[in-house]
C-alpha cells in the first residue's frame, strides 16, 4: 500500500501524518494539515534519520514600507513561501517580517535597489527602531547585514548566515531610500540547518 495510512489529528488542524513509499519506506509528517512537513524517513532497509524539509520564503518587488514602521519593506510578490519554520507576514502598517519558530541556522539574502544614492539597506534582528535607518539603529546587535548604494539606481545584496533562536524577528531594513516597484528588490531566508 503507498500513499497516506493515516492521519492523526492534533488541536488547530496540527496533526501527524504516516506515509508510505511504493519502494517499502515510511514517512512521518508533522504540521498543518494539507502542510505537513516531513519530521522522520525509515528506509526500506530500516535505517532511520531525522528529514530536513526546505523552509524558505523568496519575495520580490518592492512596495514601498510600513506606514508606522517607515523604514521596513514591503514586497509584492512571494515567490515561495514553504516549510513551517519561518512565519512570513505583511503588514501595510508594520512593513515584512519573519518569524522565525524553529531555532536553526539560516541563510539570508536581500538585494537592494536604491532609487538615490548613499541610500542603506540591509536585515534587522528584533529591532526596536523600525522607523530609523539600519545605518542609524542605536543598538548595533540588532543589524545583521548592511549595505550602502552610493549611486542611486545602483544594485547591492548583502547576506547573513548563522544561528537564530526561535521567536527571533527578521526584517528587511531600510532608510526609506528605495523606490516601490523595482523588481530588482529581492530576498530569500532559508533554514539550512
Amino acid at each position: 500500500m503507498t500513499g497516506t495510512i493515516l492521519t492523526v489529528p492534533g488541536a488547530g488542524g496540527d496533526g501527524i501524518g504516516f506515509n508510505s513509499g511504493n519502494d517499502g519506506t515510511l514517512t512521518i509528517a508533522v504540521g498543518p494539515t494539507g502542510a505537513k512537513v516531513n519530521a522522520l524517513y525509515i528506509s526500506a532497509a530500516g535505517v532511520v534519520q531525522q528529514s530536513q524539509a526546505q523552509s524558505m520564503v523568496r519575495l520580490n518587488t518592492a512596495n514601498g514600507y510600513g506606514s508606522s514602521n517607515t523604514c521596513i519593506r514591503r514586497f509584492t510578490n512571494t515567490v515561495t513561501n514553504q516549510g513551517s519554520d519561518i512565519t512570513y507576514a505583511d503588514s501595510a502598517t508594520l512593513g515584512g517580517s519573519f518569524t522565525i519558530n524553529t531555532a536553526g541556522v539560516y541563510a539570508i539574502t536581500y538585494t537592494a535597489n536604491p532609487s538615490t544614492g548613499n541610500a542603506f539597506s540591509g536585515v534587522s534582528l528584533n529591532t526596536t527602531q523600525p522607523t530609523v535607518s539600519i545605518a542609524s539603529l542605536a543598538n548595533t546587535s540588532e543589524r545583521l547585514t548592511i549595505g550602502q548604494a552610493y549611486l542611486g539606481g545602483a544594485n547591492f545584496t548583502s547576506n547573513w548566515t548563522g544561528y537564530l533562536a526561535a521567536g527571533s524577528v527578521i526584517r528587511a531594513h531600510d532608510d526609506a531610500g528605495g523606490a516601490s516597484g523595482s523588481a530588482n528588490y529581492l530576498f530569500t531566508i532559508v533554514r539550512i540547518a
